[in-house]
Order: C-alpha cells, then structure tokens, then sequence
C-alpha cells in the first residue's frame, strides 16, 4: 500500500500546503476490506473554481486511490495492488434534494503483480471520466456512481440506497438501512456484488457495514462482508 499512501499524501499536502484552496469545498476519505482481505482505499479534495452565483458550480478535485486484490494465474492465487493519482474538473448541479456531478481528467496508475517469474511493475497514464448522482433528505439517501477509465476500458458503477430506520434525538446515534449493488468489467472481465447495507452517522464519518452475493467472472464467488469508514467535510468560508 505504500503508493497508495504516497497518492493520499499528495492530497493531504494540497490541504495543508494550500490552505486557499481548501477554505471552500469538500474532503473525503474512505477504506474498505472484505473478508478476503481485498481493499479499497481513497482520499480526495473537491473545490469550487469560483464562488458559486447559481446553481451550477464548476470545480477542481484531486484523488488518490489504492486498491488490493487476488487473482488466479496457473491455479494459484496470487496478490496485485492497484494506485492511481487522479486531477480532474468538473461541475455540480444543484436542484432541490438532488445534486448531479460530472469530472474528467488524466489518471496516472501504477499496477504491480505477484507473478510466477518475479513481481512486475507498470505505469500507465490514461483518461478517466465520472458522473453521480446525489438524492438526499433526512429520511433517506440514494446515491449513484458510474465511471470509466480507458486503460483497460474499465466501467464501474454502483447504485445504493438507504432509508433512516432508527434515529437518535438525544445524539449518537441514527441508524440507515438500504441496499448496494455495485459492478465492474471491461471485454474481459466482470465482477458484480449486491446485498443489505447498515450505515451509521458519526458526525462528519460514516460506518458503514455490508454483506451479501458477489460474482467474479475469475474466481471467489459467493457470500462476503466488509466495513467501510467513509469521511466527508465540508469546509466553507
């Protein structure tokens, strides 16, 4: 993990090193790993380009990711990590409860695998574009994300809804129930999981637990679970 610790610190330099830039915007941070000791790993800046006079809010953001894996080769399983360093722009659309959000821009990646002659490196720059879309209220949160890289011509998306279940009026704290369904592939490969989520707000951090089905075209179908803490913080002038 230590590129992907060299992305992320990258992104915590620009808060601390670039306080201007970071007085209006958003910073989120987020990790997961499931039962096969799979993870995922992300933090990034999000800032308006300039102050926002309607609606429609253009803005800069820089992410770092990491992502930990197995996979077969000859019958054995083998380890591969994932790091990518990502500047984008882009522009949100606010209107009402629902907020739409798309960016694009260079990713830079860095791939290395365990393999049966020695462990390789690559590097590689590509282009990755992204859209969400945000539907929020008190009672409950749909959230939907696709995006796509062209190397390896690789589309992810994922679609998750919660509603609140229970809610704590003295403090900590609320409960949210949904469900996730998240996949990935490109002409050679595919993966895809679905099952109940539980998030549970703590201030600006969301704990968040799932389980349930995933299918890989690969390898290690069946049931998992993971635990994600996801962080967002809005910071405005």
């Amino acid at each position: 993990m230590a590129r992907t610790y060299h992305a992320c610190g990258i992104v915590l330099g620009i808060l601390l090193l670039g306080p201007r830039l970071a007085v209006a915007g958003d910073v989120f941070t987020g990790f997961q790993m499931d039962n096969h000791s799979q993870y995922y790993a992300y933090m990034g800046v999000r800032t308006p380009i300039a102050s926002p006079s309607s609606n429609l809010q253009p803005f800069v953001q820089f992410m770092g990711a990491g992502l930990g894996y197995s996979f077969k080769d000859g019958g054995v399983t083998r380890d591969a990590e994932v790091q990518f360093a990502t500047p984008s722009v882009g522009v949100k659309y606010r209107q009402g409860p629902w907020t739409v959000i798309g960016f694009a821009g260079p990713q830079f990646r860095w791939k290395q695998q365990d393999l049966s002659v020695g462990r390789s490196n690559e590097h590689d720059i590509g282009v990755h574009l992204q859209g969400e879309v945000f539907h929020w209220r008190e009672q409950g949160i749909v959230h939907a994300i696709v995006s796509y890289t062209n190397l390896d011509g690789l589309v992810w998306s994922r679609v998750r809804a919660t509603r609140l279940a229970y809610k704590n009026e003295q403090g900590c704290c609320s409960l949210y129930l949904g469900w996730d369904v998240a996949g990935m592939g490109n002409k050679d490969f595919y993966a895809a999981q679905t099952g109940p989520i539980a998030q549970v707000p703590i201030g600006h951090f969301y704990l968040t637990l799932k389980g349930g089905y995933q299918y890989s075209q690969t390898f290690q179908n069946g049931g998992y679970g993971c635990r994600m803490p996801v962080a967002s913080l809005r910071c405005e002038r």
